[in-house]
C-alpha cells in the first residue's frame, strides 16, 4: 500500500545520522553562575547546559583545580587541544618531534644494551674465574 509520497512500505526515506556536534546552540543559555549543593563525598552535579557549553558528557575526565580560592572545571579533551595548540607554536617549521624522539629513544636503548652486554661480560669473567 501506498502512503501520499508514492512510496510504499520501507522505501520511506530514511532516518537522518545522528551527529553529536551538529547542535549549534545549546539547549538553553546557560546561567553565568548556578547554585548547586555540594552532597556527600563532595560530589555535586554540573547543570546540563553548563555540560552542553562545556562540551562534555557524564563519564569523561575532568580538570579541576583551584585559583585564587575558586574552583576552575575545564574538559579534558579542549585542556588537551589547548595545550597541543600552545605547545606547536614552539616547534619550528618542518620538524619532526615524532622523528626527534625516536632518534633519543633509539640512543638511550643502544646505551641501555651496551651497559647490559658490559654488566653480561663482566659476570661471565667473574665466574670463569672462580
Amino acid at each position: 500500500m501506498a502512503n501520499r509520497t508514492g512510496k510504499a512500505g520501507f522505501d520511506e526515506d530514511p532516518q537522518a545520522r545522528f551527529d553529536a556536534g551538529a547542535r549549534k546552540t545549546p539547549l538553553r543559555v546557560p546561567a553565568k553562575r548556578e547554585r548547586v549543593k555540594l552532597g556527600e563525598g563532595g560530589r555535586f552535579v554540573v547543570p546540563a547546559a553548563m555540560r552542553e557549553e562545556m562540551g562534555v558528557k557524564p563519564g569523561e575526565d575532568l580538570i579541576l583545580h583551584v585559583e585564587n580560592g575558586e574552583l576552575r572545571v575545564r574538559s579534558w579533551l579542549q585542556n588537551l587541544k589547548r595545550v597541543q595548540v600552545e605547545l606547536s607554536a614552539l616547534k619550528k617549521p618542518g620538524e619532526s618531534v615524532v622523528d626527534e624522539f625516536l632518534k633519543e629513544r633509539r640512543e638511550e636503548q643502544l646505551r641501555s644494551d651496551k651497559r647490559l652486554d658490559r654488566l653480561h661480560a663482566e659476570g661471565t669473567t667473574r665466574k670463569r674465574a672462580k
